[in-house]
């Protein structure tokens, strides 16, 4: 009966919490969907990480929403573990489109949590251009291109 009614109790103070947090703004949640993307990542979870791609993604290079789920599936096969590291994002939102810039260094083979404990060698270093729309008031990637600019260039 205690450990109910300390769940309940827990249940209000959370609840107080979250209702009196201020909503993040709409820069605030496209850095959380990126972050997401990383965790996602992190975590070999393809729906996940698709959850936030659009089902019109297109990046002019003939990768749509399958291609991108083919690079993960390649990417998540071949290696044990997948890290990444954001390094630095910028976001720049107008109305219902957002353009995120950013940087991060990705590693496989091993699980790495901080730059402090990668290598340049063991690392890849990627710069990528994002741009997100809203679809059902959620941002999702429509279009992305990415440069490997070598994880050296990113410490």
């Amino acid at each position: 009966m205690k450990r109910v009614l300390c769940l309940i109790i827990l249940s209000f103070i959370a609840i107080g919490f979250i209702s009196c947090s201020k909503p993040l703004s709409e820069e605030e949640r496209v850095k959380s969907v990126i972050e997401d993307f990383a965790a996602s990542a992190r975590d070999k979870d393809i729906k996940r990480f698709l959850s936030h791609v659009s089902k019109s993604f297109s990046n002019g290079d003939g990768v749509d929403y399958n291609g991108v789920k083919g690079i993960l599936l390649a990417q998540f096969l071949r290696a044990e573990k997948v890290s990444v590291v954001v390094r630095d994002v910028k976001v720049e939102v107008k109305g219902e489109t957002a353009l995120a810039d950013v940087k991060a260094i990705l590693i496989s083979g091993r699980e790495v949590k901080t730059i402090g404990g990668t290598l340049p060698d063991d690392a890849a270093g990627y710069r990528f251009s994002i741009i997100f729309k809203k679809e059902d008031n959620e941002w999702k990637a429509v279009t992305a291109k990415w440069d490997n600019v070598g994880a050296t260039a990113l410490f």
